[in-house]
């Protein structure tokens, strides 16, 4: 073959292969546009699952750890909220299949299974073999199976008893992946009617050195030296954040009782009904408080969430306690976040307000 006839074969053969792979592209794109888009509440999770395993012991396992309460709230309220649905029902109904976020539950052991069935074709051949022969391999994710911005999460295993340890061993991964999956929703219900108020923002940034995005329908409700209350308010609602600061001693100082301490002392000067004896405090005897510590956009974060409620007064609610160390300035920042919205349920608000927090960020920080 002289060099001529081997460059145009190579030229042929190459005009080909980008024709195929355009082609695929296109294919493939066109699937997703011809998909609707999902819809759907945040923390509504639908169970996939044979009309038997919804019936049986296995629902308990499931109710124990998605329905297991939110942390903290004033009356129980679910971490997520479930129904079940057989692959049948899924299948038959248009709007069925147009959901958000799936977890599907499969015996394995059982091939007869319409879940099973599912899940072997979603899976494929090789994957599903895997399940069967490999004990670690109990979970698996998909997305936009049946309309775009769709999350499905497989949970798998070869018996009813080892499924169970299955979603005993994976509920904290899988309700992480649940929540991010999420944000985009919770972050456009927060900041989506009004975006950002870029002057509490700046006075923010001015006072605490923090960078956090304020959503546009806050307003400024009192601020002092080293003090700052923002809130939202409606006819059934009020959110509220308060920002402090203080310089960073040593670590005692992210201790659950110091974190406390802050938030007790500004509500007991703040804080205040219409009677002039009452102040905000925090019930840490009644009801439980938890702490978690990691990492925020770098910053070393604890948060503390409890119960608020007024000395003197009936009001009360659930909180969420921040405190971020800024190296970069040897500071700490407080942030206090708390919910009053008498007769309504609250886990949604404490959410939104979470989201808030999560945007704050120092300048000069960064990852080590």
């Amino acid at each position: 073959m002289n060099m001529n006839n081997f460059i145009s074969r190579y030229t042929f053969f190459f005009f080909v292969s980008i024709v195929v792979t355009l082609s695929c592209k296109n294919e493939m794109t066109q699937k997703m546009v011809n998909k609707p888009t999902a819809m759907g509440r945040i923390n509504a999770v639908v169970i996939i699952a044979d009309k038997s395993m919804s019936e049986s012991s296995m629902a308990d396992t499931v109710s124990y750890y998605f329905e297991s309460a939110y942390p903290v709230l004033t009356a129980e309220e679910p971490i997520f909220d479930i129904r079940y649905m057989t692959p049948q029902q899924v299948e038959g109904k248009p709007y069925s299949k147009e959901l958000r976020t799936y977890v599907l539950i499969a015996d394995i052991s059982d091939t007869s299974s319409n879940t099973t069935r599912m899940l072997r074709k979603d899976m494929g051949e090789e994957k599903f073999k895997r399940a069967l022969n490999d004990p670690a391999f109990t979970t698996s994710v998909g997305t936009d199976k049946w309309a775009r911005g769709q999350l499905i999460i497989y949970v798998f295993a070869n018996g009813l008893d080892k499924l169970a340890a299955a979603i005993s061993k994976n509920f904290a991964t899988i309700s992480k992946r649940i929540n991010q999956h999420d944000f985009k929703n919770l972050s456009a219900t927060v900041f989506g009617i009004q975006d950002v108020n870029p002057e509490l923002s700046k006075m923010v940034m001015d006072s605490f050195g923090m960078n956090i995005k304020i959503p546009g329908l806050y307003k400024k409700a009192i601020q002092k030296p080293n003090f700052l209350w923002v809130r939202m308010d409606n006819k059934e609602i009020n959110q509220s954040l308060v920002f402090r600061k203080f310089k960073y001693l040593n670590k005692d100082q992210f201790k659950m009782d110091n974190i406390i301490k802050m938030r007790n002392e500004y509500g007991r000067q703040f804080i205040r009904t219409s009677s002039d004896s009452s102040y905000m405090s925090t019930n840490v005897i009644d009801l439980p408080t938890y702490e978690y510590t990691y990492i925020q956009n770098n910053a070393y974060t604890k948060e503390v969430r409890g119960i608020w409620e007024t000395v003197n007064d009936f009001m009360g609610g659930p909180f969420v306690s921040y405190l971020l160390l800024n190296e970069a300035k040897g500071e700490i920042v407080f942030i206090d976040s708390f919910v009053f919205a008498p007769g309504k349920e609250k886990r949604d608000f404490v959410q939104q307000l979470d989201c808030i927090v999560k945007t704050a960020s120092f300048p000069g920080v960064v990852k080590k």
